[in-house]
């Protein structure tokens, strides 16, 4: 008897050793190899080639991200994480540059590519049977996700912070719709208006701080006032020239425009008695 359950024992461990060994094995190989295994804390510099547009974008500190051609200005730190996944997507084909017809697959020569340092990723056409994206990385065709085709192919403005601000701005003056905002002789901040100190301060932060909902591709609108559209100006002490906010639109959002770097930020509509005109 004590045989017997030491028997009936062995057989249950090479049961549920049999069991694991499988459920492995059909897990491991139900999973997508990964594109690479680079680090993406590694990567420092981001080249975006669509078309002829390009757009170059640099790690500086504290992990922030700036683009800095075709304009200098803040990137969507969030929207930079999202293009660095591209280096772990899963792959689901794999084929040698000598297997595959590159002209067929649209990367003889590529319309859009993306290089993270030193590794250049082309973009091929999206297979309408798979839904999936040839890319090529070295000698290697793969098939992807077709996830990050559409942001490395839209406007630059996709990769634009959502702040107003460059980050940490320190503002000195504010030419708004309705008045001036600077510091008088004792360094206290001022209105040419009446507004309480409180309120300036409520102001200065709702510029820091203030976020728009999207960034676009800057388009000219006519205006509805005799005047023209109704124009702000921003100082910070950083910087010589201020930065120059034209308001296109206020229906049914609030459109701050800087035709000189062709985009436009979209903010709530409450945003313009806070930004342009508070009393």
């Amino acid at each position: 008897m004590h045989k017997k359950n030491i028997l009936n024992l062995l057989l249950l461990i090479t049961v549920i050793s049999l069991a694991t060994l499988i459920y492995f094995s059909e897990e491991k190989s139900t999973e997508f190899e990964k594109l690479s295994k680079v680090d993406t804390s590694s990567i420092t510099s981001i080249v975006i080639q669509h078309s002829k547009n390009l757009t170059e974008i640099h790690k500086i500190k504290n992990n922030q991200w700036s683009i800095v051609q075709p304009i200098n200005i803040d990137a969507n730190n969030f929207r930079i994480a999202t293009l660095l996944e591209l280096l772990s997507a899963p792959i689901h084909k794999k084929y040698s540059v000598t297997e595959i017809n590159l002209d067929n697959i649209g990367l003889t020569q590529a319309n859009t590519s993306i290089q993270f340092n030193d590794m250049l990723i082309e973009f091929g056409i999206n297979n309408p049977a798979t839904g999936l994206r040839y890319i090529r990385l070295g000698n290697f065709i793969y098939t992807i996700e077709d996830v990050f085709y559409p942001l490395l192919s839209s406007n630059f403005s996709t990769l634009v912070s959502l702040q107003l601000l460059p980050k940490n701005s320190n503002i000195t003056k504010l030419i708004l719709a309705n008045q001036i905002i600077s510091k008088d002789i004792d360094n206290f901040w001022k209105s040419n208006i009446t507004i309480t100190a409180d309120h300036i301060n409520t102001v200065i932060d709702y510029w820091k701080n203030n976020q728009a909902f999207g960034i676009h591709k800057y388009f000219e609108r006519e205006s509805a006032k005799p005047s023209g559209h109704d124009e702000v100006f921003i100082y910070l002490e950083s910087q010589e020239q201020p930065i120059r906010f034209v308001v296109t639109d206020t229906d049914p959002w609030l459109i701050l425009a800087r035709p000189e770097i062709d985009i436009e930020y979209h903010l709530d509509i409450k945003a313009y008695e806070q930004l342009i005109i508070p009393q």
